[in-house]
């Protein structure tokens, strides 16, 4: 079940730039969304993380590096489908 829900989010991901891919504003969506992960990423691999209190085995780290991007996929694809809704109705 925990393996599952990487491949949901990035399946989420890729279907959320497919229906994003006729927008004006298409490559600052892009960019936006990559930048915001790799961001993520860095921070929660090498930031200090005082939130999270005593992480004696890093399996806060760990669940961070996994909830955090499935909820940013989940995220990004309904602002996808508003972003869809708007460009299908003003054509």
């Amino acid at each position: 079940m925990i393996l599952i829900l990487p491949i949901i989010a990035l399946a989420l991901w890729i279907l959320s730039i497919f229906l994003v891919k006729s927008w004006r504003h298409f490559w600052l969506y892009l960019i936006t969304n990559f930048l915001i992960v790799l961001i993520y990423t860095i921070n929660t691999l090498y930031g200090k993380l005082e939130f999270i209190g005593h992480d004696e085995y890093g399996l806060g780290r760990l669940m961070l590096l996994f909830v955090f991007p499935i909820a940013h996929a989940v995220i990004g694809f309904i602002f996808a489908l508003v972003i869809n809704r708007f460009i299908s109705a003003s054509k």
